[in-house]
């Protein structure tokens, strides 16, 4: 495997093991360090309603080993062991910091994961996922209508920054193989996000300060969607919901004239309405030989007619007729998919089916090799591996 050999001591709480979990699947030795308590992954939801297991656990910490320190003694050496310490940072953390534990060990890499970075004016702001994708920069945009911005579904945010501390990882073991010094790798999310929506921030660049919310719902213009409100596009059908766009303009109207083509073809549609070129349809709006009432109709024809197919029966039209159409899949979709089947996705670990093969190297694959530890499951065995090892400083 790529990383095999490399040691990784993975400090982090549920808001950073996902980089410990890229470097396991890359082949490193990661030890994931709990106190005896446990780690307060272990409590957070979705739980397993068989077994009360969280779900975060046991994605994010498979591929690892598991130990119980409470000393921070034990801990420092285990670090001074180490190839990578993977830390998440908040101001009253106890502890040697990043800088001391490098200082120790010279050929050390520590990733810090903080909120917004461990120097600057907001260096010790409480922080929520809301919060941060508000301060990354690209929610104010997507709210609701007037309502306040709502968080993500499922937190998200450090999931970026979490991604972001194993690519500097990889580039900080570049380093060292080119100066024979280790470093400190310093993530904050709020940078992350800025970067992970950099559409934004470029924009602001080049002068588009003064962006303003519209006073009123925009109409369906775009294939892309971009001036559309989501609902407008979202559409249900007979196992859930597809995403289509009644796209307008030269650019992309033709997708919708094939569309309102095959709901002719199937008898759903009126002539008047068939023969519309939505290529030319924003023309004929602003001449007014088009009213609000027409689109509205067009919708209810768009609905009634999708509503009788699945999601597959459409992708399939939509690859038939050249269709701006996609459906949108839930979990069972993915579980249930010939395509990830197909490319060895899935991996049955203990009592888990977990996503497995997520790439193919051509010195072996990318994969779960082993589920999430059992509390202090590895204790022995790293401290008495770990010990013996000689580290060069």
């Amino acid at each position: 495997m790529y990383l095999e050999g490399m040691r990784v001591l993975d400090l982090t709480d549920e808001r950073g093991l996902l980089a410990g979990r890229m470097l396991a699947d890359l082949g490193a030795d990661v030890v994931a360090v709990e106190p005896s308590g446990g780690s307060t992954a272990r409590r957070r939801a979705p739980r397993d309603p068989g077994t009360g297991e969280s779900f975060l656990w046991t994605a994010f910490a498979a591929n690892k080993r598991g130990v119980v320190l409470d000393d921070p003694a034990d801990v420092a050496r285990l670090a001074a062991a180490a190839d990578v310490v993977i830390m998440t940072w908040r101001p009253d953390d106890p502890g040697p910091s990043a800088e001391e534990l490098v200082e120790a060990n010279p050929r050390l890499i520590v990733a810090v994961i903080s909120a917004f970075g461990r120097t600057g004016p907001k260096a010790g702001y409480a922080e929520s996922d809301l919060v941060l994708w508000a301060a990354g920069g690209p929610l104010e945009p997507h709210r609701d209508g007037e309502r306040p911005p709502l968080r993500i579904s499922v937190p998200q945010a450090y999931r970026h920054a979490a991604a972001d501390a194993a690519g500097g990882i990889m580039l900080a073991r570049q380093a060292l193989r080119r100066t024979g010094r280790g470093q400190v790798v310093d993530v904050a999310v709020q940078a992350s996000l800025g970067v992970t929506t950099l559409a934004r921030v470029l924009a602001h660049a080049v002068g588009d300060v003064t962006w303003a919310r519209p006073t009123r719902p925009l109409p369906d213009r775009s294939g892309s969607g971009s001036g559309t409100p989501s609902l407008m596009k979202k559409w249900t059908v007979r196992d859930g919901l597809v995403e289509l766009h009644l796209a307008v303009g030269p650019a992309s109207g033709r997708f919708t004239n094939n569309l309102f083509g095959w709901i002719h073809a199937e008898g759903a549609c009126p002539e008047h309405m068939a023969a519309w070129d939505w290529s030319t349809l924003p023309e004929r709006i602003a001449a007014g030989e088009l009213t609000n009432a027409d689109l509205a109709e067009a919708r209810e024809v768009v609905a009634a007619f999708l509503a009788r197919f699945t999601k597959a029966e459409i992708l399939r039209a939509a690859i038939e007729h050249r269709l701006l159409c996609v459906g949108i899949n839930d979990m069972s979709d993915i579980a249930s998919s010939g395509q990830l089947a197909s490319r060895d996705y899935w991996a049955d670990i203990g009592p888990h089916r977990l996503p497995g093969r997520f790439a193919h190297l051509t010195n072996g694959a990318v994969g779960v090799r082993r589920p999430a530890p059992r509390l202090g499951e590895h204790t022995a065995d790293v401290l008495a591996e770990w010990a013996a090892r000689e580290v060069t400083v």
